[in-house]
């Protein structure tokens, strides 16, 4: 396929998007436009091979799987389907290059899809009064420079990021179990990680004896989630390679600085030489452009810490969750903000709920204190300290 007709089928498939979401907010209409310009830059900047190759290969794998289907190349391998195939995302592309899109575009158009339904549903939830308020809800919950970024690649991580989110806060059984088995095939430590934090968290939430969370509570669940997560990767790579014995990479002042570095999206300062394309200089600079890399799980942890009673359930499941996925993916030798990205639209609508609350959370914090003082002099006082659990 020759570059012009590459770029026309970029502004049809822009069309036909906007008409689509033309009833929508004014945010989805501003994506498919910005979407449209950055997938027509990186084809004329790179051309429509080369393009394969910026940022990450997976993109030229991705256009291969999609070619082998067109080409009625399907493999009849359980294990190929499972681990490879990665036919939540390729499969639709599939369809699209059946009538007529280039298979490159045709991913590049489910990432973009992905983001428009991901995007929806984080307005649906922040519901912002302002045009301002929206673009800091989008930069919040990674679906503004992250996940535009990402939707002009033809990669999964805006089909991972809609799917976590819909794991998190659905509350249907029967819709976790769909999205479980779709992110076990796009990324399996991922659904391991979600589906083992959703156990634990349902445990602990029957077991309870108190209302609130303290320091003490998310401290417990940020710890022990990385121990279970680096149970998890021994178990799975005993299971899959075949090797006897307990499996994992030496516990020390290192995995613990990976670990800890993971929670600020500051990983990259701790990622092993070999396995860094870019400097240092270039990496910062990156995050100068995508600083919600490290805005996101930084004032997630911290506003998790300092304000442990704004936790509920769901956000006690994103910290565990969380916790478990890093103990998996630092054992790994590809430990990026790329693989953290999944958790991030949650991690920002707990935050811009969590900002919402910290004024009631302080005031029952004095309330408390004033509690304890009448207590002191007058005998006990009545328990004022309960919150009402809040949504993300």
């Amino acid at each position: 396929m020759s570059l012009t007709l590459y770029l026309v089928q970029v502004i049809g498939i822009a069309l036909v998007l906007l008409v689509l979401v033309r009833q929508q907010s004014w945010v989805l209409q501003a994506q498919v436009i910005v979407w449209s310009i950055a997938t027509a830059a990186l084809a004329i900047r790179f051309g429509l091979v080369e393009q394969l190759n910026f940022y990450s290969n997976d993109q030229r794998y991705h256009h291969g799987v999609v070619r082998m289907f067109s080409e009625d190349l399907w493999v009849i391998d359980v294990d190929w389907w499972m681990s490879y195939s990665r036919f939540p995302y390729t499969l639709p592309a599939v369809a699209l290059y059946g009538v007529g899109v280039e298979p490159t575009l045709a991913l590049k158009t489910v990432s973009l899809v992905c983001l428009l339904l991901l995007t929806r549903e984080i307005l649906s939830a922040v519901r912002p009064f302002s045009r301002k308020a929206a673009v800091f809800s989008l930069l919040l919950t990674a679906c503004g420079t992250i996940g535009l970024f990402y939707s002009a690649l033809a990669l999964r991580e805006t089909m991972l990021m809609l799917l976590t989110t819909r794991f998190v806060r659905t509350t249907s059984p029967v819709s976790r179990l769909i999205v479980a088995l779709l992110l076990l095939v796009l990324r399996p430590h991922l659904a391991a990680s979600l589906v083992v934090g959703a156990l634990l968290v349902w445990v602990y939430h029957h077991l309870r004896t108190t209302r609130t969370e303290t320091v003490l509570t998310v401290a417990t669940a940020i710890v022990g989630g990385s121990l279970i997560g680096w149970w998890l990767f021994s178990y799975g790579t005993v299971f899959t390679s075949g090797i006897q014995g307990f499996y994992s990479r030496s516990w020390g002042i290192s995995q613990i600085t990976r670990i800890a570095s993971n929670h600020f999206g500051v990983q990259f300062l701790t990622a092993r030489s070999e396995t860094v394309e870019f400097s240092l200089l270039s990496l910062l600079l990156l995050r100068l452009i995508l600083i919600e890399t490290i805005l996101i799980p930084s004032l997630f942890t911290l506003l998790v810490i300092t304000f442990p009673q704004l936790l509920n359930r769901q956000r006690m499941f994103i910290v565990t969750s969380f916790a478990i996925y890093v103990g998996l993916v630092t054992n790994t030798d590809f430990n990026s903000f790329r693989q953290n990205i999944a958790f991030m639209p949650v991690m920002g609508l707990a935050v811009l709920s969590m900002i919402g609350g910290i004024p009631r959370a302080m005031a029952l914090q004095n309330d408390s204190l004033a509690n304890a003082r009448r207590s002191s002099m007058s005998g006990p006082a009545r328990d004022e300290s309960a919150i009402p659990h809040m949504t993300i």
